[in-house]
């Protein structure tokens, strides 16, 4: 009897397991079909926006913010983790993928801003020197304005060539099955030629420096704003993943369990019949 009211205990915990890895499945693949179509729209503005920094860039001759000689050995990275876990091998990969990245250089010259709990905690684990003093939430509804406290800052260092380069370190979205950790220079640009034309396409109010930090900022932030998106997809996709394998290792655990519990019912009853038989001779 105690047997089967334990196979009954664990049955049970397990169908509770497998309703909860299930809702969380089915919620996180609604949210990477409203994170696809959110990415599908950053890119249609990303490609009209690039069009239009190209052109102002060609438009001036000397451009700070594409500058790449003697600059400093210092490198700001802005890591995008989530929040939670549940997610397989999302955190691991992209930390360790880190590490390997930064391997060759001083750590002394390696500044971090993290978004999100997971890259907060490995930061403060790895000693590394972080910019934000409080946890920057990765929040579902993203929003670009996220490190607006830190950007200023972050510019005008740059300028000042206490950074010698800005860079977006995160988890890509390849497909359902595949994210893989990439680093995405921000800053400094990397400037496409356009056709020399004797006119301006476009016309400036005010000088062409001050329309081109407007642009800058502007385009920092509308790409930090496609990477917090894409790093959603990969946290997404992973977590579908991680869920509907967790489901699955339940319900095939339910299913040895129930063979179990039938199995030894079975050998009760069996039991209790032959004592009752053994009791009529």
């Amino acid at each position: 009897m105690g047997n089967l009211q334990v196979l009954k205990s664990r049955i049970a915990s397990i169908e509770k397991t497998a309703a909860i890895t299930n809702a969380m499945y089915k919620i996180a693949s609604s949210k990477l079909v409203a994170a696809q179509n959110a990415f599908k729209q950053y890119n249609i503005f990303k490609t009209a926006f690039d069009n239009v920094l190209s052109e102002a860039l060609n438009a001036k001759s000397k451009n700070l913010y594409a500058e790449t000689k003697k600059r400093s050995m210092r490198k700001l990275f802005i890591i995008i983790s989530a929040d939670r876990g549940l997610v397989g091998g999302y955190h691991q990969q992209l930390f360790k993928s880190f590490l390997a990245h930064i391997e060759t250089f001083d750590k002394n010259d390696i500044f971090v801003v993290t978004i999100g709990r997971r890259a907060y905690s490995f930061a403060k684990k790895e000693k590394l020197n972080i910019v934000n003093e409080e946890i920057i939430l990765n929040n579902d509804d993203i929003d670009e304005s996220i490190l607006n406290k830190y950007m200023g800052s972050m510019m005008q260092l740059y300028l000042e060539n206490q950074y010698g380069e800005i860079s977006v370190f995160s988890n890509r979205f390849i497909n359902s099955m595949s994210q893989v950790p990439k680093n995405e220079v921000l800053l400094p640009m990397k400037t496409t030629k356009v056709n020399k034309k004797a006119y301006d396409t476009y016309m400036y109010e005010g000088s062409k420096t001050d329309t081109i930090n407007d642009l800058i900022m502007i385009y920092v932030q509308s790409r930090l704003y496609g990477l917090l998106v894409d790093a959603k997809l990969s946290e997404y996709a992973s977590r579908i993943i991680a869920m509907k394998n967790a489901t699955d290792n339940a319900k095939d655990a339910l299913d040895r369990l129930n063979l179990k519990y039938h199995q030894a019912r079975q050998q009760k009853i069996t039991g209790e019949l032959l004592d009752i038989s053994n009791a009529k001779l």
